[in-house]
């Protein structure tokens, strides 16, 4: 859980002895690349931390698909509206690489923010990193060039380009494949 523990402690300084305890609530589960892990239009209650892998946060729409994140080690994904609603979430979650994850139940994860402080207030600054670099992200995609967006994603996403699909990358900075393989090859 080397990946997983080193991020937490990236965000927040999370004791031992909280660490300890949400680890003991994990539950290790291996995963297939191209896995749904969250499906849109069903309830899940799970939070997944990623200890090795990427996976995407993808909408399908009428046969199109829109990808609008990207998790890998040691970050969490899960179905929004499933954790914060109890609704079916909205967009599916899809593993992009073989993953290893640790999950732990919403409740399960709630229990542990009303007894250690020092999680709750680590799920309040990872959310709230999330946030801020998601507002970014949308306010690049309104205001900046596709190269421009790029060079964004590249600084938000280090060494990610390598490891998933192009035309992933190209949704997700909504632009074309053809614009994406044009701005990588004029560098």
């Amino acid at each position: 859980m080397k990946n997983i523990i080193k991020k937490i402690k990236e965000y927040y300084p999370v004791s031992d002895e909280a660490l300890e305890a949400l680890t003991a609530e994990f539950k290790m589960v291996q995963c297939k690349k191209n896995t749904y892990i969250v499906r849109s239009g069903y309830i899940d209650h799970r939070v997944y931390f990623i200890e090795e892998g990427v996976t995407r946060s993808v909408f399908h729409k009428e046969g199109n698909d829109t990808t609008t994140w990207f998790s890998m080690e040691g970050d969490i994904t899960f179905g929004m509206y499933s954790l914060y609603h109890n609704q079916p979430s909205v967009e599916s979650v899809e593993t992009l690489t073989d993953c290893t994850f640790y999950t732990i139940s919403i409740d399960a994860l709630n229990k542990l923010y009303e007894r250690h402080i020092d999680i709750a207030n680590w799920g309040r600054v990872a959310h709230q990193d999330n946030n801020r670099l998601l507002s970014h992200i949308f306010v690049e995609r309104l205001q900046m060039s596709p190269r421009e967006r790029y060079n964004c994603f590249m600084q938000h996403f280090p060494g990610l380009l390598n490891r998933v699909k192009l035309k992933h990358v190209a949704e997700f900075l909504g632009i074309s494949i053809y614009t994406l393989s044009r701005i990588r090859k004029n560098g």
